[in-house]
């Protein structure tokens, strides 16, 4: 796929773009947090279905420079020497189908800029697509794997961020006061003079971890209300734009993020079809743990944690991290 063919086929990226016209700002319905609150979830591994393991082992071993931890005939787990972050079952019979909700796409953060800049750098040497693009919260580079799913690399960078602000579409005010688009275009070569690892040889940085997602909700509203129930802080809720995104402390909060671009009560992909499996969020405290449970009425108790389904039927596994 050539790279310029491939931007096109991002539609968030495309779409903040197109929303990005706006006129008076206005601030968004958000609530803050303390830039020093201390993260009270993270995430632990999300479980993805696709249809080759062996194309898949390819991409996150080679393509992105995660280690194979475990693995079988139809089973195996990357990450970096320290934990797992992506698990694939060869379950699926067909590529990732668009139009459905579930999984929009899953980002893997880089701890600080030179991880971020190698990451880059591991693409450009694989002759891999991707799209570059400045949030101004965080920097981004989209690619899908073998499958089509959507992954995002990410690098947090709160520090540049004010506000969001929306009139006829979504900007952000950035801390020297512009305004901007969403999803600018990212300076490839600014990120580029960061590189240390101009061979691309080394794997992914052992502190790399998955931060956020962003799923295809068939109802923004319901599934803004289940997230904030379980213990999540909404940080943007735009139902005009159909879209909102939570926190859960730190100074980024943008964790869990929702849209309904794909269209409103649009059932989940086919079960056979490549996609998320179900992933998993881990609380630091067991309170915290007991609060979100009380929110949800079918849980299953197995395997050191407990099951659940969020508004939209995407399956969760929540525990004490």
């Amino acid at each position: 796929m050539k790279r310029k063919n491939f931007l096109k086929t991002l539609a968030g990226v495309t779409l903040f773009t197109s929303l990005s016209s706006f006129t008076k700002p206005a601030l968004s319905t958000m609530k803050t947090e303390p830039n020093n609150q201390e993260k009270y979830a993270s995430f632990g591994a999300i479980h993805l279905n696709n249809t080759s393991l062996k194309r898949s082992t390819h991409f996150w071993t080679n393509i992105v420079g995660m280690k194979r931890r475990v693995s079988n005939e139809t089973y195996a787990e990357f990450g970096t020497e320290k934990q797992t972050l992506v698990v694939v079952h060869e379950s699926a019979k067909t590529s990732y189908i668009k139009g459905y909700s579930g999984l929009y796409h899953f980002a893997i953060h880089a701890p600080n800029k030179f991880a971020f800049a190698n990451m880059l750098q591991r693409l450009i040497v694989n002759n891999y697509p991707y799209s570059p693009v400045d949030h101004t919260m965080s920097k981004s580079l989209y690619l899908e794997d073998p499958d089509g799913i959507t992954v995002e690399f990410t690098l947090e960078t709160p520090e540049r961020f004010v506000r969001v602000v929306s009139g006829r579409g979504i900007g952000i005010e950035d801390s020297d006061g512009n305004i901007k688009s969403a999803s600018e275009y990212l300076d490839v070569k600014s990120i580029l003079k960061d590189v240390t690892d101009t061979e691309a040889n080394l794997p992914i940085d052992n502190d790399a971890y998955l931060g956020h997602l962003h799923l295809y909700a068939n109802n923004v509203e319901r599934s803004n209300t289940f997230y904030q129930n379980i213990g999540f802080n909404t940080f943007n809720y735009m139902p005009q734009f159909m879209y909102a995104d939570l926190g859960c402390g730190g100074a980024y909060k943008h964790r869990i993020a929702l849209n309904s671009w794909h269209g409103i009560n649009k059932p989940l992909a086919p079960k056979d079809s490549a996609g998320m499996r179900h992933f998993h969020i881990q609380f630091n405290s067991q309170d915290r743990l007991k609060i979100a449970l009380k929110q949800i009425t079918v849980i299953e108790e197995k395997d050191n944690g407990y099951w659940c389904k969020d508004a939209t039927g995407n399956i969760l596994l929540l525990n004490n991290g």
